[in-house]
């Protein structure tokens, strides 16, 4: 059983003041991870994860800015949201947690152990590489922007209306997660569509500098993923990182989290607490 650690008087108080939201799945370890989501994701993405991994850790899901239930904000830079991320970790006073950063959060991830090297214990990075990547979002952010939440009566009509330009459907589901309802009972994107769209480029980019990670550090990548190639990026993570293992996880793509959960669950708890002959 897992409970938010954040009340809601706390909760608007911290995002006036821009702390990020989060998710506590507590535990009475004194160990802690903190989960990082990816572009157009939320913590709610890893709920089922973190309850996994919270029978044996403290585990906090939390929101980057411009997503989910954190707070919105025209600049979006990877110093910025890994300042968010030490501000965060400040008030929740964890002392060297681990971290686990998918895609975007991955760059998060990165980011701030070259930034702070000091506060995190270990890292797994999943499936990203420290590198620019090229635009393939558009046609994602296009569609979020082009659509007309507020005519659309029903989730089925939204996803029927986002296939025109997104047929994936596991693409659509993690868009829809996006989707609330305001007092009036119309749809909205509760991430911030204008400013991801406005910041693409410096989430594309690569913040990462050629300053050596030697933080033990576990890469996950998907079998059928092209965000970490073999061997031009594997050889580079291999130069940044002095401590580094890298896994390919058979059978799954860009979300090996929820395309292989049970794998990775096993990987994750192995990696993070030498637990191993996880079921």
């Amino acid at each position: 059983m897992f409970t938010l650690s954040l009340d809601k008087q706390i909760f608007k108080k911290m995002n006036k003041e821009n702390y990020l939201a989060y998710t506590h799945y507590p535990h009475p370890s004194n160990e802690s991870v903190i989960i990082i989501h990816g572009l157009l994701g939320c913590k709610d993405n890893w709920k089922t994860i973190a309850k996994a991994l919270s029978e044996q850790l403290n585990v906090y899901c939390i929101d980057c800015r411009n997503h989910g239930q954190s707070f919105h904000n025209d600049s979006m830079t990877y110093n910025e949201m890994s300042l968010d991320l030490i501000q965060l970790m400040d008030y929740l006073k964890l002392k060297k947690p681990f971290i686990i950063g998918h895609s975007m959060g991955g760059k998060i991830a990165m980011h701030s152990l070259q930034q702070n090297p000091n506060r995190f214990q270990k890292a797994m990075i999943i499936d990203i590489a420290p590198k620019a990547y090229e635009d393939h979002h558009q046609t994602i952010l296009t569609a979020m922007q082009t659509v007309n939440l507020s005519k659309l009566l029903t989730r089925t009509v939204i996803d029927t209306s986002l296939s025109t330009l997104i047929p994936d459907p596991r693409i659509r589901q993690l868009l829809l997660k996006n989707i609330k309802r305001n007092q009036d009972n119309h749809f909205y994107w509760q991430c911030n569509t204008e400013a991801i769209a406005n910041n693409y480029h410096h989430i594309m980019n690569n913040s990462i500098s050629k300053k050596p990670i030697h933080i033990p550090t576990l890469f996950l990548r998907g079998e059928n993923s092209f965000y970490i190639n073999e061997p031009t990026d594997t050889n580079q993570i291999k130069t940044l990182f002095n401590n580094v293992t890298i896994k390919t996880i058979k059978g799954a793509g860009h979300w090996l989290q929820s395309e292989q959960p049970a794998l990775f669950i096993k990987e994750t708890l192995q990696f993070l607490l030498n637990i191993k002959n996880q079921s």
